[in-house]
């Protein structure tokens, strides 16, 4: 089976596939599933079988082949491998926390992928959770805000880099208002985790777009993202009230000037209040489309407090601010 070439392929329906990238399978491991180049727009060869053992250096792929395929059935096998195998390199005492990060980033990035193309269900969810309580042990290794801040930033997805930051970062911020609940704190990560994840809905012109630039009806389009999250977490009974305030107001601000309801800050959710500060904190720090110039931790801090006039919960932002100058 070393070259995909002698492999006969046959007419299928291209609905049932979606594509993913080499990186999503870990070379050396069973492929949890089959997996299938796409030929032609109804033409898909297999080129492993479920159980298979085999390491892509080792096949000669067409020229053309970006992407790999799977039965969109079949893919929550492949995310449950994902966190299967982050599962043992996240416990290896001999593993970097850099390589550990990525790993756990790659995960995150197929269960957004999962959530995409099959819906947000009780797998997805579970799933969800996983990452979620990865990203707070992380977090218990490295409370640094800092140091959370440069193990992230070279990750690839900004989707999931950002939402892993101001999952960590929301955590901290808890931590450092001495929230000690461990219920409250898995909330929290998973709300903060999933806040964008109605981002997936935006097409590339909206999400290459810096705000700025953007018209009133691409403004509107883009702050739509809000809505469609709650909508995907509303598709699951057993998400708390707590997680789908998370979604719907992150974007709020204690005068009452974000979207999408203009909230003051005593409207606003507890735990929304805390991911809100946390996802402005990421923005400044992080490179995008929209800051192309990030600035450090104490320059973000600065900058969230003179120039933007502090428009968050205060007890947050002095958890923040302290977090970040603990005292000696």
């Amino acid at each position: 089976m070393s070259n995909v070439r002698d492999i006969k392929s046959a007419p299928l329906d291209p609905d049932d596939f979606m594509a993913v990238s080499r990186d999503e399978f870990i070379p050396g491991t069973q492929f949890p599933v089959d997996i299938f180049l796409k030929l032609s727009e109804r033409n898909f060869v297999m080129i492993l079988k479920e159980g298979a053992k085999v390491h892509f250096d080792d096949m000669h792929f067409p020229e053309k082949a970006e992407w790999l395929y799977v039965r969109k059935s079949d893919y929550h096998k492949c995310v449950g491998k994902a966190l299967t195998v982050a599962g043992i390199v996240l416990n290896s005492d001999k593993i970097s926390i850099e390589k550990k990060t990525v790993v756990l980033s790659r995960a995150a990035d197929s269960i957004f992928k999962e959530i995409e193309h099959l819906g947000f269900d009780h797998q997805a969810l579970e799933h969800s959770k996983v990452i979620s309580k990865s990203i707070q042990a992380l977090v218990e290794d490295k409370s640094d805000i800092s140091y959370v801040i440069n193990l992230m930033a070279n990750l690839n997805d900004d989707l999931i880099r950002h939402s892993m930051m101001v999952s960590a970062v929301s955590v901290i911020i808890a931590r450092s208002m001495k929230w000690t609940m461990a219920t409250n704190l898995e909330k929290l990560a998973l709300g903060a985790l999933l806040h964008d994840v109605g981002m997936k809905e935006l097409p590339d012109e909206i999400l290459d777009l810096p705000r700025h630039a953007m018209n009133r009806e691409q403004a509107a389009s883009y702050e739509s993202h809000v809505y469609r999250g709650v909508e995907i977490l509303r598709s699951m009974p057993s998400i708390s009230d707590d997680i789908i305030s998370i979604v719907l107001e992150h974007h709020e601000n204690a005068p009452g000037q974000g979207y999408p309801r203009r909230l003051r800050d005593f409207k606003i959710n507890p735990f929304a209040r805390v991911v809100a500060l946390a996802d402005c904190f990421v923005e400044i720090v992080m490179k995008s489309v929209n800051n192309p110039n990030p600035k450090n931790a104490i320059a973000a801090i600065s900058f969230i407090e003179i120039t933007l006039g502090q428009p968050f919960h205060k007890p947050a932002f002095l958890a923040l601010k302290s977090a970040l100058n603990p005292p000696s």
